[in-house]
């Protein structure tokens, strides 16, 4: 834009705006569309596939234009905010016919991806969150607060910068705010797995005693104790910082936001951003959807905010036993009076969006609809308090005791809002007869004018002798009075022509335009009182806020306990408990997510058993497609599922209270960091190795798969016996593999066992059938599993051929003759693979010649077999 282009009033009222925000698109209200301009108008034409053109399209240089009708907004905004884009709406704020001039235009909402408050624009069963960063460089940690504006939750912690990708992983906030660039450049190396909106704020409360003073302010508090965050100055800032950036888009109180937790993430067991992946929690791995993972079967909430609750829950399970068997009692007591909890249960569907509903009411957005739909759930309160009466626990008892006695706020909207009111507030048709003196004198003088008016009708056709007169209203000219022309010699004088048609003439007469104006008069005094009372009615309900929230927080924990009893009841679900032996013993479970999949067939249970000291590491093995991985994540989801206080699909479980859970299952690369799916693999083992104490569980599968088979074999063999002998670890493995050579490890290592899953031969096809066993496979059945897959049976035949010729040869890829590994399975092997391979090289003196001289005496296990790799290969060559 030249800075000697001449613009239109209206364009300068826009781009005064658009410089106020050149980071957003404007859509600005122009009659019955909303427009957007210059560059904007590029990009809305881009993203929502509507018409580009110009406005004053005969000029030097022409604005670009694009826009849409105004009552398609919500469509058009949630395609832009999905875009991640911010959107500024700017809205005629005065009746252009009662303008004088330029029409009025103001600001009157901003919509950022972590600024909604709009329901239709997110999703109805998750959470959107604004996230703020604030960054200690110095002592590696950091402040991070997560609102949630649609709901009012608002949530800080501190944690160590290593902890990050983790959090945002579990929390997925649509909108993340730091101070600089160089703070968005460490989040850019986390490299997540989604992409939310970066915003860098500048703010002085990124300065912790600004952001005290503002979040005191606004809860109205002298001290910030009461929240939980004494000492804890990263929090402090980081809250403060979104809040601010909230109150900077929204013109409003932003009372919902009423409260603010404090959570540690000591508090809960820690599931790294893999382990969330890879145990498939709220997305799955085939689709990246909510289907198929762990969350859609266990959400059969009520209410939204059920839904949400049981979300954050799952990603957070609980350390502390008591209160993991707080709810599981409940859900027990649930359980056992199912009839009851069926009954609560209908009652909770017919329970909306409590939260949003409330922050419609903060931000002094509720309508109509909106009031009646908060009276119809807040006066199920009573029922369901009397229900949760009737049980016997003491948290149920305790959640009975926060339903409160809410007819103050329901009678507020009975006494003054009519059962079915419209939907937008300036049309009238809101408050009820015998509310307001003013308004029924108004509407008796409306009603009655309009009965004088149908009573005028009759008079003048009688005066007249006109059988065919009419009166008539439209928006132009008012009431008047149509004749047709083949009576127009019968038109009294005081008629005064007002319009001629094709067939007919209208008229009006000072009597009509006088009781017209009393009419009319009227009827726009009753819809301006009618705002001025509903404006009035939310005030009210403003102050009952905080009250309404206490029983939002209540149903939706109850949703999701009576949510557990009904899943426990409906699927034989049973309640764990818990130990301090550290002996994790569970009786026929089953994967909770792949028994609801199975149509034609039934999931075949299976026993769990690991403990401290002698089944410390269970070594599983069995051929691929046996159920391997199936096993290891059912053992996951099953201790995740416990310690949120759910049943289990078990018979019986006895379990220790893990601190951790780690997973290293299946292939997978990170290409946009320059990683293989080995490399991958490698970091992620790496990192459990690392992290995980004697209370963790930990998954492993197929470990060493991705490189050459004696690498592989190598690095899986040193992997158990680290995680066996390490004193800092020592935690419960279950290590799935198809190397068979590791099954030896039972014969060295005190703390392993040898599990695997049976499989049977039929008529060369092998039938698995998913039960472990005690001991390990003899084969790894391999053929027979690309036989199933659907190999071509050539291929399958060479194969064979193959196999044959180096079982007789006694050769084996694993660097051991198939007769060597046979005396190891019988015991009467004595030395194990370091052993063997090591005679089988130590011959080879040239090419030890060649590569130096090799202590072999001197080196780790790992080290050894390397070098001795490079040999193998050498002399292969």
């Amino acid at each position: 834009m030249s800075g000697k282009t001449k613009f239109t009033p209206m364009l300068k009222q826009f781009l005064e705006i658009k410089n106020q925000h050149p980071d957003k698109l404007i859509l600005f209200r122009m009659g019955d569309f909303y427009e957007t301009f210059f560059d904007d108008a590029k990009l809305a034409s881009k993203i929502l596939g509507i018409t580009l053109t110009a406005r004053n399209k005969k000029a030097e240089s022409p604005v670009p234009l694009a826009g849409f009708p105004y009552h398609a907004l919500d469509n058009y905004l949630e395609k832009l905010v999905k875009n991640g884009l911010k959107v500024v709406i700017c809205e005629q704020v005065e009746d252009p016919k009662q303008a004088k001039g330029l029409v009025k235009r103001d600001i009157i909402d901003i919509i950022t991806p972590g600024a909604i408050i709009n329901e239709n624009l997110i999703g109805k069963v998750e959470n959107n969150f604004l996230c703020s960063l604030v960054f200690n460089s110095k002592k590696n940690n950091l402040g991070l607060a997560f609102i949630d504006a649609s709901t009012g939750d608002f949530l800080v912690t501190q944690i160590k910068s290593d902890q990050l990708r983790g959090e945002l992983t579990r929390l997925r906030p649509s909108e993340i705010l730091m101070r600089d660039e160089e703070t968005r450049s460490q989040l850019d190396r986390l490299k997540l797995e989604y992409e939310p909106t970066v915003t860098v704020y500048e703010t002085w409360y990124f300065e912790v005693e600004e952001a005290e003073k503002l979040l005191k302010n606004h809860f109205a508090v002298n001290s910030l104790e009461g929240f939980g965050l004494q000492n804890k100055d990263l929090a402090v800032t980081a809250a403060g910082v979104s809040l601010s950036y909230i109150r900077s888009l929204k013109k409003d109180e932003l009372k919902h936001l009423s409260n603010i937790r404090f959570y540690s993430l000591a508090d809960y067991m820690q599931i790294d951003d893999v382990t969330c992946r890879n145990l498939e929690l709220n997305r799955s791995l085939r689709n990246n959807s909510r289907s198929g993972s762990l969350i859609a079967v266990l959400d059969q909430t009520q209410t939204p905010m059920g839904a949400r609750k049981l979300a954050q829950w799952l990603l957070h399970p609980l350390l502390s036993e008591t209160k993991i068997y707080q709810r599981s009692n409940a859900v027990r007591i649930f359980k056992e009076n199912y009839q009851i909890t069926a009954e609560l249960r209908n009652i909770l569907k017919e329970i909306g969006d409590l939260s949003r509903l409330l922050a419609k009411l903060g931000t002094k957005r509720i309508n109509p609809r909106d009031a009646i739909a908060l009276k119809n759930y807040l006066e199920f309160a009573p029922e369901i308090r009397s229900l949760l009466n009737e049980l016997n626990d003491p948290l149920i008892k305790q959640y009975s005791e926060q339903i409160m006695d809410y007819s103050p706020v329901t009678k507020i909207i009975t006494e003054a809002i009519v059962e079915e009111p419209p939907l937008q507030i300036n049309d009238g048709g809101i408050i009820k007869d015998n509310y307001n003196e003013m308004l029924d004198e108004l509407r008796n003088i409306s009603k009655n004018g309009k009965s004088w008016i149908a009573r005028l009708e009759d008079y003048e056709r009688k005066k007249t002798g006109i059988s065919s007169l009419k009166v008539n209203y439209n928006r132009v000219f008012g009431y008047y009075i149509e004749v047709t022309k083949t009576h127009k010699d019968k038109i009294p004088d005081y008629y005064i022509r007002k319009q001629t048609l094709v067939n007919s003439e209208r008229y009006i007469s000072p009597e009509l335009k006088e009781y017209e104006a009393k009419v009319l008069g009227a009827e726009e005094r009753i819809k301006n009182l009618e705002y001025e009372l509903f404006q009035e009615i939310r005030k009210k309900l403003f102050v009952h806020i905080i009250t309404i929230q206490n029983y939002v927080e209540t149903i939706s924990l109850v949703d999701v306990l009576a949510n557990f009893a009904h899943m426990a009841y409906q699927n034989n679900y049973q309640q764990p408990f818990f130990n301090k032996e550290g002996i994790l013993n569970i009786k026929n479970s089953r994967h909770p997510v792949i028994e609801k999949i199975l149509d034609t067939e039934e999931f075949i249970p299976n026993d769990i058993y690991l403990d401290k000291n002698e089944t410390r590491i269970a070594l599983i093995t069995g051929p691929n497609m046996a159920g391997k991985s199936t096993y290891l994540r059912q053992v996951g989801l099953l201790a995740i599922m416990a310690q949120i206080g759910s049943f289990i699909p078990a018979e019986k479980i006895s379990m220790p209270v893990f601190d951790k859970i780690f997973t290293r299952v299946g292939a997978s690369d990170n290409l946009t960091m320059g990683q293989s799916t080995f490399l991958v693999e490698m970091l992620e083992t790496a990192n459990i190795l690392n992290s995980a104490t004697p209370d963790s569980l930990i998954l492993l599968d197929e470990i060493g798969r991705g490189t050459s088979t004696f690498d592989g074999l190598s690095l899986a063999w040193a992997i158990v016996e680290y995680l066996h002998n390490n004193q800092k670890i020592r935690a419960k493995t279950l290590f799935a593999t198809h190397y068979h050579e590791l099954t030896e490890l039972e014969n060295v290592l005190t703390g392993v066992k040898n599990y695997n899953i049976i499989v049977k031969e039929w008529k060369e096809k092998v039938i698995f059938l998913r039960k472990i066993e005690r001991g390990s496979a003899d084969q790894s059945y391999g053929i027979q599993v690309a036989r199933l897959a659907g190999i071509p049976a050539r291929v399958i035949r060479r194969a064979n051929q193959i196999l044959n010729n180096l079982e007789e040869h006694e050769i084996s890829p694993q660097g051991l003759s198939a007769n060597a590994r046979k005396q190891l399975a019988q015991g009467s092997y004595q030395m194990n693979i370091f052993d063997s391979v090591y005679e089988k090289m130590k011959d080879q003196e040239k090419i030890i010649e060649e590569l130096g001289e090799l202590d072999i005496e001197n080196l780790t296990p790992l080290e050894a077999l390397k070098k001795l790799s490079e040999l193998q290969k050498k002399i292969l060559e």
